[in-house]
């Protein structure tokens, strides 16, 4: 039979292959559906192109979804609307075939409970009123009828791409809300495909290699793997991982470069319900000390015995058992991980599942990690995928370091939620990436702003083809206004992103792209939907446009807890107006039009090369010195041929009366104590340093 889609772009949306017929369409593959979905069209145009868009094709079905625009726009009485719905069911009747009303305007039913609610968000009078003329037209016109057909995914942010319009997975819960009655008029039973409710990012994986098992998954140098020859490795991974660690939901702690045994890691422990703890390869024994005192983890992937520190603080957990990603000696290796042949567990995950801690270090230097829920997860890659436009035919470079939050939280469960290959690299030569997207014929590319400075600076730049290439997107530092320009006179079929988010957030958050990346690229961008944000005086009232204050998120949008540190994320909420947010101590503010401006950090957090510094863990470091007396450390802006790192580390020191203390010492030292990201680049000593009358350093003085 052929069932024509006919509505408003509420049947439109989705895109290619997301929208709710094509969901159908691969459920009942022997019939044929054609979406006829125009968005902006209200009932009175369906009347007008009724006969050309459908009665012209003959249909056996055509499923009516119109009333959100006559609503939104308000010109004629709902009657009309009436009217206009009875004409369409009566001359689709005349020809013989069936119709089925989807309405908009019903009620939806609590999923906890499954009480009926008034819907509430984009209806008033008009609507209930027209829900009920459209029930009695349905009834007298023999249709099936379902008051709401989008009544299973309201108040679920992760089903919508935006607060009018559902997303791939909305759409899914429309196809089963629709799946009885087409069952019923086509006297068939629809085939199980994208049926599963997405529950955890597991889901995503077990999707990708059911029905696209060929799908290329993963590509690091010459290695190429398919979905499904990638899930067998990951399985006979996991059935090691859980034999070895002898708990459920382990906690593997991995402290590895980019490689496919990161990815291979990644979706074991995933496939097992355990727990990624990703280890900065970058920090010191002390703070990885900390980290494996209060996470536990079960099991340490590490690449070498080169790895001192981490080795160093692994050598404090006796029991804790660790593997080498390269042969060492009689210790255990990553290839002992595997057991072809054996089970791998599946125990149940569901939303509030944690996935991932991942590590961020607070004003005290104490590394927080941060929890990442399933549902977090999912929420971030619809974020993502709404952010850069993602398709099923893009192939992504994942170039950004595994350790970091672009790598697990976006590009590693999106492109398994769209089946889509992953081109994974450790090297940031911007001529190796360069000739890498040049030679996998690579879309997308996520980065640091430290990266693309270095690629822009490439001689024979036009020497490469890269007309594949299609979105690059940015954060983790300022992005030089230079710097885009020059990236959008380089390459300028290609829209640059720039990305705003924190560790404690969900999601990215804001988003500055298309020409806004060009009109203001000194800005952070516009909220994403379902993200909830507000700036604030220190008296807690909210700043007007152009003013600047302390930057909000709403709890939604903010972790649920730190590991195993129980009341430290409530330390940083704060009830406003009858709602709970999470306070960033970055200082910001918002042009009329909604584009967000980062302005400074409350927290005297520096970020060098993309990497986060708090000025209080270098102070620590340097005070430990017996010859030094005070310092005060700052960030101040690069310039130069270190201008890529964004901002420079500026200490400025006070020695003990009668010591002396050289620079190269200081130096040295902090090559002991520090991660190298973290040593001041710029050294001033001083007499005394600026304080207040309450005795406190006045960092605004020093330049």
């Amino acid at each position: 039979m052929k069932i024509i889609c006919f509505g408003d772009s509420l049947t439109s949306c989705g895109g290619p292959g997301g929208r709710f017929s094509d969901i159908l369409q691969e459920r009942f593959p022997q019939h044929q559906f054609i979406n006829c979905g125009v968005g902006g069209d209200t009932l009175e145009r369906a009347r007008e192109r009724l006969e050309a868009d459908v009665l012209s094709q003959h249909p056996d079905i055509v499923l009516v979804e119109f009333g959100a625009n006559d609503w939104w726009r308000n010109v004629r009485p709902y009657q009309a609307w009436g009217t206009d719905l009875e004409y369409l069911l009566r001359r689709i009747k005349t020809q013989g075939a069936q119709a089925v009303v989807l309405g908009v305007f019903g009620p939806w039913p609590d999923p906890l409970t499954g009480q009926l609610h008034a819907k509430t968000y984009g209806a008033d009078e008009r609507s209930l009123a027209y829900f009920r003329l459209e029930q009695d037209i349905a009834r007298r016109y023999d249709c099936e009828y379902l008051p709401n057909h989008q009544a299973l995914i309201i108040n679920d942010r992760c089903c919508w791409k935006d607060r009018n319009h559902p997303n791939e997975l909305g759409n899914r819960r429309i196809a089963d809300i629709l799946q009885p009655i087409l069952e019923k008029l086509l006297g068939t039973t629809a085939l199980p495909r994208r049926s599963r409710r997405i529950r955890s990012i597991r889901d995503f994986w077990e999707e990708a290699v059911q029905e696209a098992g060929e799908n290329l998954a993963a590509v690091c140098g010459e290695r190429r793997l398919t979905y499904a020859a990638a899930d067998d490795l990951a399985a006979q991974l996991g059935a090691g991982l859980a034999q070895i660690c002898q708990t459920p939901n382990p906690k593997i702690a991995v402290c590895l470069p980019n490689c496919l045994e990161y990815f291979l890691l990644y979706w074991a422990v995933i496939k097992i319900g355990g727990i990624i703890v990703p280890i900065n390869p970058w920090l010191k024994a002390n703070s990885l000390q900390s980290i494996f005192q209060t996470v536990k983890p079960d099991l340490l992937v590490i690449q070498n015995r080169n790895d001192q520190e981490t080795l160093a603080a692994a050598a404090h957990f006796p029991n804790l058992p660790y593997a080498f990603l390269e042969p060492s000696g009689r210790a255990l290796h990553f290839s002992d991980l595997f057991r072809p042949s054996q089970y791998c567990p599946r125990p149940e995950l569901s939303g509030a599942s944690p996935a991932i801690i991942m590590h961020t270090s607070g004003t005290t230097g104490a590394p927080k990690g941060a929890i990442m829920l399933h549902h977090d997860l999912i929420f971030n890659v619809t974020t993502t995928v709404k952010a850069h436009d993602f398709t099923r035919k893009d192939i992504h470079l994942l170039v950004n370091p595994m350790f970091h939050c672009t790598a697990l939280y976006s590009s590693l469960p999106s492109a398994a939620y769209q089946r889509t290959p992953l081109i994974i690299t450790a090297d940031s030569k911007p001529e190796n990436i360069f000739s890498l997207i040049q030679r996998e014929h690579i879309t997308t590319l996520l980065t640091v702003p430290t990266v693309l400075q270095r690629c822009i600076a490439l001689p024979d730049f036009s020497h490469y083809r890269l007309d594949s290439l299609r979105v690059i997107g940015y954060a983790g530092s300022i992005m030089p206004v230079k710097t885009v320009r020059r990236l959008q006179e380089l390459l300028p079929g290609v829209e640059l992103h720039n990305l705003f988010g924190l560790t404690e957030t969900t999601s990215a958050t804001h988003v500055l792209s298309g020409e806004a990346a060009l009109e203001r690229p000194d800005s952070i961008g516009q909220l994403l939907p379902f993200v909830g944000a507000c700036i604030i005086h220190e008296d807690g009232s909210e700043c007007e446009p152009g003013q600047v204050g302390e930057l909000l998120f709403a709890r939604d949008n903010v972790i649920s807890g730190y590991w195993n540190r129980p009341g430290l994320l409530e330390t940083s909420l704060v009830e406003l107006r009858g709602r709970t947010w999470f306070r960033t101590g970055d200082l910001a503010c918002q042009d009329a039009e909604g584009f967000t401006f980062i302005k400074g950090r409350k927290k005297d957090m520096i970020i060098v090369g993309g990497e986060n510094v708090f000025a209080v863990e270098v102070e620590t470091a340097l005070l430990a010195l017996p010859e030094i007396k005070e310092v005060a450390v700052i960030g101040v802006p690069a310039t130069g041929v270190r201008e890529s790192l964004g901002e420079l580390i500026k200490a400025f020191i006070v020695l003990e009366p009668g010591c002396t203390l050289s620079e190269n010492a200081i130096r040295k030292y902090c090559h002991q104590a520090l991660p190298s990201y973290k040593i001041p680049h710029l050294l001033e000593f001083r007499s005394a340093l600026p304080r207040n009358p309450a005795g406190k350093i006045m960092k605004n003085e020093l330049q």
